[in-house]
């Protein structure tokens, strides 16, 4: 029995959750398990959103580097020396990085985007009483999950597109009702994720 793109976007951020909350060199290992699977999944996909964090995963290993005190790596140099326990947390942080990139890959790949909006729509309700809407929630994923699957455009060019006025483009979700499996693989999915957040403390 097929679960509801809401439990299953549910069970997915449960994974993302738990990758983060690993500790190295643990996380370090499951990153990369993850990058392959995504690679074999969809390889295509999974390069094309490495490649776009590329940079940042080189800045962030680089800034812990230089910016965390500990061991110098290279103890004969009194300038820009980067320590190993710099290293080590940046490598740590793109870790993390890089298995939410994996992991998107993966869930895009799985996972229609008609129905991964609906998801995210039927998420959102719970979110109305803060005064969420959540019909601009899918659209606005909408827009952004079209940015990734598309041509990278420049920012500027990008903003020009989304904010131009309508062009009489509509936006259908199909209904799909949420069934007894599916609430309880979201109900365990929390308390998992609380059970981690104590684990963690």
């Amino acid at each position: 029995m097929a679960l509801h793109p809401a439990a299953m976007l549910t069970l997915w951020a449960g994974v993302a959750v738990f990758i983060q909350a690993l500790s190295p060199p643990v996380v370090w290992f499951a990153a990369v398990g993850l990058a392959a699977l995504a690679g074999w999944i969809d390889l295509a996909r999974t390069l094309k959103l490495i490649r776009r964090i590329r940079v940042l995963l080189i800045v962030i290993i680089l800034m812990f580097g230089f910016a965390t005190p500990g061991t110098a790596v290279l103890p004969t140099w009194t300038v820009a020396n980067p320590t190993w326990d710099g290293l080590s947390l940046g490598a740590t942080q793109a870790a993390r990085l890089l298995a939410m990139v994996s992991l998107v890959a993966v869930l895009l790949a799985r996972m229609p985007i008609a129905r991964l909006v609906l998801a995210l729509h039927v998420l959102a309700q719970g979110l109305r009483p803060l005064g969420v809407s959540p019909d601009r929630v899918a659209v606005r994923l909408s827009l952004v999950l079209a940015e990734l699957d598309g041509p990278k455009l420049q920012w500027r060019r990008w903003l020009d597109t989304v904010e131009a006025p309508g062009g009489g483009n509509l936006l259908a979700l199909e209904r799909i009702a949420l069934r007894w499996p599916d609430y309880s693989a979201m109900l365990g999915v929390v308390m998992a994720g609380v059970g981690v957040l104590w684990w963690r403390m």
